[in-house]
């Protein structure tokens, strides 16, 4: 009697299943689709703009790209870049260069390449079926030569820069954004005073 009832049990719900099935499907009617469609068109315009904005911010030639991570020459190791505040920022007029590099047979980086400059030799700015490729050289104030390549892609942001010197060869990626001020409250290092109490602050305040 037991299997009996086992075998009526299995039975209904054979029956019941297809039967619940059917009307979670008859729930999805038109609104549903819709709404599905509409989310789905938002999201293609949204992407559009993202790649519409990388496509601007590179053709005008003044961007800043944020670094994340690097990997050096000649064993290609790689690391987290943990600061915040690195960069590379191609002006009309300047290049200005905040970057962590490595110096001899470091494990990590320990120097910064640290440098602002007004002249920038071949400059080449060219677009492709992925995004773009952004190449020029640069000297610092000590004289030596700085070869960057940027390979940006328009659908990601994702973008990476090969920055060459004689010493190194090292290869950051990350992405770029716009050259908006950065806020006095992200500077890790304001310019300081002393005021009238002996306190140090910062000079804009």
């Amino acid at each position: 009697m037991k299997g009996m009832w086992v075998w009526l049990s299995a039975a209904v719900l054979s029956v019941a299943c297809p039967a619940f099935s059917l009307s979670v499907g008859q729930g999805d009617g038109p609104g549903m689709s819709d709404r599905r469609q509409r989310a789905a068109r938002e999201r293609e315009a949204r992407q559009q703009r993202f790649s519409a904005r990388i496509d601007s911010l590179v053709s005008s030639g003044e961007f800043q790209f944020l670094p994340v991570s690097m990997m050096w020459s000649p064993r290609m190791q790689s690391q987290i870049i943990d600061g915040y505040y690195y960069y590379v920022g191609i002006f009309r007029e300047q290049l200005q260069v905040h970057m962590p590099v490595v110096v001899g047979r470091a494990l990590t980086y320990n120097a910064i390449a640290n440098f602002d400059t007004d002249s920038l030799s071949g400059y080449r700015n060219e677009t492709n079926d992925t995004g773009w490729k952004v190449s020029f050289s640069a000297k610092d104030d000590t004289g030596a030569t700085y070869a960057f390549v940027f390979t940006i892609y328009r659908v990601t942001g994702r973008a990476v820069l090969d920055m060459v010197s004689d010493s190194n060869l090292i290869q950051y990626t990350g992405t770029i954004v716009a050259n908006d001020a950065m806020p006095r409250s992200a500077d890790p290092a304001p310019p300081m005073k002393r005021g009238a109490s002996g306190r140090l602050t910062p000079e804009n305040d």
